[in-house]
């Protein structure tokens, strides 16, 4: 048996974690990290800076439920497919 038979097609629940970490992630790096504040400053657009972990977190929270969602998805799909 080849490497290629043990390999599992990649699912929409998968597709959906692997978005959701990378939202977060980008979401974390903006929270923690002046990058964001420097970057709206550049543009001319400083005076959203205060507004920014308003948008910020909420943004991580609806990451990470999204992420919580596609894992839910992926463990039932596997449950499903171990019934039949």
């Amino acid at each position: 048996m080849s490497e290629e038979d043990n390999q599992k097609p990649v699912t929409q629940a998968d597709r959906l974690v692997f978005l959701a970490l990378k939202g977060a992630l980008i979401a974390t790096v903006f929270l923690f990290t002046p990058l964001l504040s420097m970057v709206l400053n550049t543009i001319g657009l400083g005076s959203l800076a205060p507004m920014l972990n308003g948008l910020m977190f909420p943004l991580l929270f609806i990451c990470f439920g999204a992420m919580g969602y596609g894992m839910w998805l992926k463990k039932t799909q596997e449950k499903k497919e171990s019934d039949d």
